[in-house]
């Protein structure tokens, strides 16, 4: 099954910044200076369970993918890095526990 970006691209991958980033009831993206140059962020949900789009476009509480306490998401490429968004599903806000790799 081929995947959607050539894998010799993104090896050997390197560790090279880490964030926590908080996700409340307004949707919020990765911390540009933090996350430049990045081809991998590798995501831990905490906390709450969030949407995301790596489409560019806000997500809501309703509408985008959902990801539960305790998934792992791997987002692969600067575009979607830079394109991706996230926010609280309910109340409760979610900590994402992000490294960055290139």
């Amino acid at each position: 099954m081929p995947v959607p970006y050539d894998q010799l691209d993104y090896f050997p991958l390197r560790t090279f910044a880490f964030e926590a980033l908080a996700v409340a009831g307004t949707a919020v993206g990765f911390t540009a200076a933090t996350a430049l140059g990045a081809k991998l962020a590798t995501v831990n949900v905490e906390g709450a369970q969030v949407r995301y789009r790596t489409d560019g476009t806000d997500p809501t509480a309703t509408v985008g993918v959902v990801a539960n306490p305790g998934d792992v998401i791997n987002v692969y490429g600067n575009a979607d890095v830079t394109a991706i968004r996230f926010i609280r599903t309910g109340g409760v806000s979610a900590t994402l526990s992000v490294e960055y790799s290139r």
